[in-house]
This record gives structure tokens, C-alpha cells and sequence, in this order.
């Protein structure tokens, strides 16, 4: 009996999480999409090319409102329950309050775990080419700016400091190019200027360092070709995104950006977040079943409107604590994690409270 009793209550979940899930990321989506009307408009890139970047702006809008989604199909399904007089029905039968919620609260787990998978896979990799396709095709910046004392990784264990670098020109000045290993700098192309060739740069002017163990020897050089083979458009210096990368990709990202001297604390943040947004799913769940409990007659209006008003709150309380996080005031870990503790601490009270 449990057991097509959960199979029901899913089934009322799931329905209306496809709908909030659709509209949601929709109006988004939609959103978005008009912020940017401008710079499409004025594009030189094919129409092709622009329907393949919007498309690929769906998984990221869609995972985001995920949550939302969630808290709809809960307020959704335990309303109706009761609405229906399935409710009184079902305590008639000798089932206690705890079993109507707790299928949905299953569901929400389920949410969770898909929410987790495409979170690792579809959204990296979506997001990571439609960035591309924006800074290359649709908006190429690059084509013009100039970076000033910047610091650039061209790989795994090669790190480039220079004073001036334009990548359209494929020129670098004052490039000062380093290879690290375990034990620290291996080799240094410390040179007046660098240029691209079109398949790896070229180094002018400078001096050739080894720190082999055991031994420091400097040569210098007119011209040397190097072993970084990273094109211009690849070096320049755009803000990583963490939402470009896995969860591995990322914590070893902020274990690496270390070494340029660039603050890690915004990314080790974001590495914890990788772990709590899917559990927002079950969170906001929990939430959602005594306050669905409470509502009872309301009408779907009112629940559209609460699951828009209690999500709004969540994302207020998820900023607040990602600025203290940034801060230095909360450390990464609770940074990430805080608004899920708030929210189902509750959660938790509200379910005592009201006896459910």
C-alpha cells in the first residue's frame, strides 16, 4: 500500500515540476536574452551561429531554476492532495501526516541527484562552448583590448607574466615565460618581446635560465623558439567561470591559481557550492511540505507566487553569505553551505511545530 501511495505522490510531484521547470527557465532564459538583444543586433556572426549560442544558454537557465521548480512541484502536490479531499481520505485509512510528505521529500532526492549529474557534465561543457562562441564570434572583445601587467597560465605547469600583451597582434612585451614543477620554477625565457608565428610563440632578446637541481646556468639569445603553443585568443585573460567546469576541473583550478598570485578564496567558495546547489533541491523541499501543509485551499496562483517569493529569499540569503565569504567574514565551506543549514533548520521547525 506504501508503496503505490509513493508511486501516486510522485507522479503528482513530477507533473508539475516538468511545468514550473519549463516556465521557469523560459522566462529566464527570456530575460537573458534580451539583456543582450543589443550586442546580437549589432553581431557579424551568422544566424546559425547565434541560434547554436542560445540553445546552448538552455542547460545553464534550466539547472538554475531547478530549485524553484522543486519547491512548486511541492506546494503543487500536497496542496492538491488536500484540495482533492484525498487528504481526509487517506488519515480516514489510518496513514499518518508524515507519509503524504515524505514520497515528495523522495522526489526531491531524486531532483537532487539528476541536478548533481548534469551540474558535472551537460553544463560544462554547454556553457563552456557557448562562451566561446560569444567572446570569438558574436562579441570579440579580444579584437581590440589590451592587458597591462597581467599574469597568464598557458597550461598544466607553464605560467607567463608580461607588461603589455595584445592578442590581436600576437605581441607580448617584457614576457617572462616560467615552467614549474614539483619542487618549484624549472626554467625561465625572461625576453624583450614575444610574437605568435601561428603555431607557437617566439621569444626576442633575452635570457634563457635553467634551475636543474644542482646547477643555475643562463644563456642568452636573440631569438628562441618556445614550447608554448597556447594561440592569443586562448591566453587572454578572462575571468574563469566556475560554471564552465566539473567539480574536479575546478578544485584543481583553485588549487593552481595560487600560484599567479591571484586570491583563490571566490573559487574555493565556488567549489563548496558545487557540492550544496543540487542539495538546495532537497532543502527548499522540506521547506516547501510545511508551508504546503499550511496553505491548504490556496489556489495555484498563490502558489506560483510563493514559490517565486520563498526562492527570491533563498537567493537573497545565498548572495549575502557568498559576500561574506568573499570577504573573509565566513570561511568557504560555510559560505557555501550556509543558506541550506538556515533554511532547513526551518524547515525542521516548522514540520515539529505544526505537527506534521
Amino acid at each position: 500500500m506504501i508503496r503505490i501511495f509513493s508511486r501516486y505522490m510522485a507522479s503528482r510531484f513530477f507533473k508539475p515540476f516538468a511545468f514550473g521547470l519549463c516556465v521557469f527557465a523560459l522566462l529566464v532564459f527570456l530575460g537573458d536574452m534580451f539583456d543582450h538583444m543589443n550586442a546580437l543586433a549589432k553581431s557579424h556572426a551568422t544566424m546559425v551561429v547565434i541560434l547554436e549560442y542560445l540553445w546552448l544558454e538552455v542547460p545553464y537557465w534550466t539547472i538554475r531554476v531547478i530549485p524553484m521548480a522543486t519547491l512548486l512541484a511541492t506546494l503543487y502536490a500536497l496542496t492538491g492532495f488536500v484540495q482533492s479531499g484525498e487528504w481526509i481520505a487517506a488519515q480516514a485509512s489510518g496513514f499518518e501526516s508524515k507519509y503524504f510528505w515524505r514520497p515528495v521529500l523522495a522526489c526531491s532526492l531524486a531532483v537532487t541527484a539528476i541536478s548533481f549529474l548534469a551540474q558535472e557534465t551537460v553544463l560544462p561543457l554547454c556553457y563552456r562552448h557557448a562562451r566561446i562562441l560569444w567572446q570569438e564570434r558574436i562579441h570579440p572583445e579580444w579584437e581590440w583590448d589590451k592587458y597591462y601587467d597581467i599574469a597568464l597560465i598557458g597550461g598544466p605547469d607553464q605560467f607567463i607574466s608580461a607588461k603589455m600583451f595584445q592578442p590581436k597582434e600576437g605581441l607580448m612585451v617584457r614576457p617572462l615565460l616560467e615552467k614549474v614543477g614539483k619542487e618549484g620554477v624549472e626554467s625561465q625565457l625572461d625576453a624583450k618581446k614575444a610574437t605568435w608565428d601561428g603555431s607557437r610563440w617566439v621569444f626576442y632578446d633575452g635570457v634563457a635560465r635553467d634551475f636543474s637541481p644542482g646547477k643555475l646556468t643562463q644563456k642568452p639569445f636573440d631569438r628562441q623558439d618556445s614550447d608554448l603553443t597556447v594561440p592569443p585568443r586562448n591566453l587572454i585573460p578572462r575571468a574563469s567561470n566556475p560554471d564552465e567546469m566539473s567539480y574536479r576541473e575546478l578544485k584543481q583550478y583553485s588549487e593552481r591559481v595560487g600560484h599567479l598570485g591571484i586570491p583563490p578564496r571566490q573559487f574555493e567558495i565556488a567549489v563548496d557550492a558545487k557540492l550544496a546547489a543540487p542539495f538546495t533541491n532537497f532543502v527548499i523541499c522540506a521547506l516547501g511540505i510545511p508551508i504546503a501543509l499550511r496553505l491548504q485551499r490556496a489556489s495555484k496562483i498563490i502558489n506560483f507566487c510563493a514559490a517565486l517569493g520563498l526562492s527570491s529569499v533563498y537567493l537573497f540569503v545565498s548572495e549575502i553569505a557568498k559576500t561574506l565569504g568573499g570577504g573573509g567574514e565566513l570561511p568557504p565551506l560555510a559560505a557555501a553551505w550556509l543558506p541550506n543549514i538556515l533554511f532547513a533548520g526551518v524547515a525542521f521547525y516548522l514540520i515539529r511545530l505544526w505537527g506534521y
